[in-house]
């Protein structure tokens, strides 16, 4: 199955086009992200390779500047990156934040598969956006409804309720991101 998504800054500043293939083999995402970030615009293409249960397994991303990131996963939390071999700091992280992209919060969604009332607490890689600095962070994850999530950064105390489609992608991140053109609603 292949879906084309696009959404939209809230502040009308910034964008990003996603085509997400969905195989019996895999899943794989690539996109193109253009925002602004303290006044100076960026432009990012990302590719992931995900596991059919929606863990990833390898990140290519590149910001216009020419500056790169390339990370692989073995899926139960060990990672590594070619130039600097094995990533001690993300031990433990199953999915991976890009920070410039509502998509990433697809896949612990889709992995997770919680019912309404269940929340999990995980650890994922965190990509910076547009420095590509790499770090771990702690988050949280609380399914409302069937298309509704509470998203928590359990380091900054950051909270967002997410509207997500049939697929767990994102609809509407209040004041952050939403889904253009917006879904039309059933009568």
């Amino acid at each position: 199955m292949r879906r084309e998504v696009m959404w939209t800054g809230w502040d009308h500043q910034g964008s990003e086009h996603l085509i997400l293939q969905i195989g019996t083999d895999g899943i794989e995402a690539d996109s193109r992200v253009e925002g602004i970030h303290d006044g100076l615009a960026f432009q990012l293409t990302y590719q992931l390779h995900l596991d059919p249960g929606w863990r990833i397994r390898r990140l290519s991303a590149r910001l216009d500047s020419g500056r790169e990131c390339h990370l692989s996963t073995d899926g139960h939390g060990q990672w590594w990156c070619p130039q600097r071999g094995h990533l001690s700091s993300l031990t433990g992280c199953l999915d991976i934040d890009i920070a410039a992209t509502p998509f990433t919060n697809t896949l612990p969604i889709r992995r997770l598969a919680l019912s309404p009332g269940a929340s999990a607490s995980l650890s994922v890689a965190l990509l910076s956006v547009p420095t590509l600095g790499l770090g771990a962070a702690r988050q949280r994850y609380t399914c409302l409804s069937p298309h509704g999530f509470r998203y928590e950064g359990l380091d900054s105390g950051f909270t967002a309720q997410l509207d997500v489609d049939d697929q767990g992608l994102v609809l509407d991140y209040p004041d952050t991101f939403r889904r253009w053109p917006l879904p039309s609603t059933p009568a």
